[in-house]
């Protein structure tokens, strides 16, 4: 039974750079003798991660752990508006992305857009009160009818 998906989002402090959010089975398919459970454990239309920022710091392992233990998957750089993987972050110390949208696959359906704000007022300014752009998430909320 499930009781609905997960979204998760948040500065979670990891620079992930190009590291995967999860694992690939398919190659595992031979030696763990079940080849249609692992085809099936990934959307077919999953579109590989991509990050501008390709430095990995504080907590990444335990951030992608997190990601392929629970079956999350990072929605930054590979959904429409975001497919480049634009920097959240624009500190003292230079551009990362640190800030992240989770979900998980049965989820994936239902994201439309992910937009980075990149305009300077929210972020880069002198007045701006976070170093962090804003992140915009769009989806459709995909009802179903209860069983009767």
């Amino acid at each position: 039974m499930s009781l609905g998906g997960v979204l998760l989002a948040g500065d979670f402090n990891a620079r992930t750079g190009t590291n995967s959010d999860f694992i690939d089975c398919s190659q595992l398919a031979d030696v763990l003798l079940v080849p249609q459970a692992i085809e099936d454990t990934l959307p077919n239309d999953m579109l590989e991660c991509q990050n501008r920022d390709t430095i990995t710091a504080s907590w990444h392992c335990e951030f992608l752990d997190l990601c392929r233990t629970t079956g999350l998957f990072i929605l930054n750089g590979r959904t429409p508006g975001d497919i480049s993987g634009e920097y959240t972050c624009l500190s003292n110390k230079g551009f990362n992305t640190m800030d992240y949208f989770l979900t998980t696959a049965d989820q994936l359906k239902g994201v439309k857009r992910l937009e980075v704000n990149c305009d300077e007022k929210y972020s880069s300014h002198k007045d701006a009160h976070s170093d962090h752009r804003p992140l915009v998430l769009t989806i459709t909320q995909q009802w179903q009818p209860p069983l009767v």
